[in-house]
């Protein structure tokens, strides 16, 4: 759509109470047009964090973290209170993210593992074009720093996929620094896989083209990612050349280590990973700060896109997710907690905005509205399946989306208010009316047996213009999110 046709939302948040089991308030929607600014190519900077559910960042009024700075992204732009990743897993998640197409079409369809050889050539398909493989020909300077987890082997390297910078790790989870380093707090959890230990294989950092093993053990990861992130848009600014950067941060995944002097500012909390996990959240916030604060120094700000969003879900086995909202919680399954994730975006040049939409939008979405925002008088790639947000923004109360996921044996739509869940392996079907029943407890499919019917045919029929993985499913079983019963798949 044409900047010009933008109009902008202002006005204070208000809140809705949904019924169900339980109250739970959400952002609803509050609009308002204004004349919107002209602007030129944005800046674009992508911030993506690791398991962060929806609850945790206070823009969602929805438990006790503060999060101010990455608040302030939603407050002084846009605050999606129904965003959706394309899976509840990490490399299934960014792989929608980084293409703008659902991952299973092109057989991405389980998570990557690292350790061992299991997945070994498993990564983003090189024919599957990336944003930063789609910006460079318009002139982009590209970086991406922190988490890439879309393949350890040379070809998936981010310097081949678009980017003219990377410092981070090719793995799906590293350590924040050595356990032993001075000032930082290692928590262990009830589900620890190992011990955390030094960096090996794809979780050492690696910097640049020539996939540089870089050696810093005391140094806090999420500083790092932040510091050079800074350096970045420093030198960027400087250049007078757009830019746009991916800036993965892996916090607060586990495991559990932060700095002294955020543990120590939450000495209210009791239970010792759960303090952990909301300091790792400070930090974290804190690190967003500094970029946002870097865009306005150097003066650029007014003019960068920014979206901050979630990979997916809080893991429950941890201990650390909030068990009192039914979004607290769900990563590895496809409760709403699973992939109903913090989701914002500003652009002060771009849109004038101040408000919150509680129409359902998509980690698909981004790709196209960058691409809008750099282009706008060209016609977005007809491949990529999602929607410019810029038109959501524009007409949030248009016709009902649908959304769909695809893990096999799980398969979940998304239409309007209702949501179906379908589990080939427990031959099991479940509706939910997920505005009136948030908790996903009251199972309306035999009451509504015609619209499970049509539901059920339309993502039996998507999942069958689906390719064979292109590597196979790790593990199925039962878990128990949030007093709920459901299938997690990884």
């Amino acid at each position: 759509m044409s900047r010009k046709a933008l109009f902008a939302l202002a006005g204070a948040v208000s809140m809705v109470g949904l019924t169900g089991c339980a109250t739970v308030d959400a952002p609803s929607s509050s609009l308002a047009r204004v004349e919107p600014r002209e602007a030129s190519r944005p800046n674009v900077v992508v911030i993506l964090v690791d398991d962060l559910p929806w609850t945790d960042v206070s823009i969602n009024r929805a438990g006790t973290i503060r999060t101010p700075n990455i608040d302030s992204i939603g407050e002084q732009g846009v605050n999606f209170s129904a965003g959706y990743v394309t899976a509840s897993i990490c490399a299934v998640s960014r792989a929608g993210l980084l293409s703008g197409r659902m991952p299973m079409r092109y057989g991405f369809m389980y998570n990557i593992v690292d350790r061992g050889n299991e997945n070994a050539g498993a990564g983003l398909p090189t024919d599957v074009p990336t944003i930063a493989e789609r910006l460079k020909p318009q002139g982009y300077r590209t970086a991406a720093f922190g988490k890439w987890h879309q393949g350890a082997d040379p070809q998936f390297y981010p310097t081949r996929r678009g980017f003219d910078e990377f410092f981070g790790f090719l793995a799906g989870e590293t350590i924040y620094a050595d356990p032993d380093t001075p000032g930082i707090v290692t928590t262990p959890t009830k589900a620890d896989r190992y011990e955390p230990r030094e960096r090996e294989g794809g979780g050492r950092l690696f910097d640049g083209p020539e996939m540089k093993i870089v050696e810093q053990p005391h140094q806090y990861l999420t500083e790092t990612i932040t510091e050079r992130t800074v350096d970045f848009i420093k030198r960027s600014a400087a250049s007078k050349q757009p830019f746009f950067t991916y800036v993965a941060y892996n916090a607060p995944h586990w495991p559990m280590q932060v700095p002294q002097t955020y543990y120590d500012r939450h000495s209210e909390i009791v239970d010792p990973v759960r303090r952990t996990y909301v300091a790792m959240i400070d930090a974290l916030d804190v690190g967003v700060g500094r970029i946002l604060k870097t865009l306005g120094d150097e003066g650029v700000r007014d003019n960068t896109l920014v979206i901050f969003l979630s990979d997916n879900g809080c893991p429950v086995q941890f201990g650390y997710c909030d068990a009192h909202h039914p979004w607290g919680a769900g990563k590895f399954t496809y409760l709403e907690g699973g992939t109903r994730v913090p989701f914002m975006m500003s652009w002060p040049a771009g849109l004038k905005t101040r408000g919150t939409i509680d129409a359902p939008v998509s980690s698909l979405d981004i790709a196209p509205t960058i691409l809008d925002a750099v282009a706008p008088d060209t016609p977005i790639p007809g491949e990529l399946e999602g929607i410019d947000l810029l038109d959501t923004i524009a007409a949030p109360n248009s016709a009902p989306r649908t959304l769909m996921w695809d893990q096999r044996p799980v398969r979940v739509i998304r239409e309007g208010r209702y949501k179906l869940w379908h589990s080939d392996d427990w031959k099991q079907t479940h509706l939910y009316d997920i505005v009136a029943d948030p908790w996903e407890r009251n199972d309306l499919a035999a009451r509504q047996p015609e619209r499970v019917r049509a539901m059920k045919e339309r993502v039996d029929a998507f999942d069958a213009t689906l390719p064979e993985p292109l590597w196979p499913i790790h593990s199925t079983r039962e878990i128990i999110i949030n007093g709920r019963k459901t299938e997690f798949v990884y």
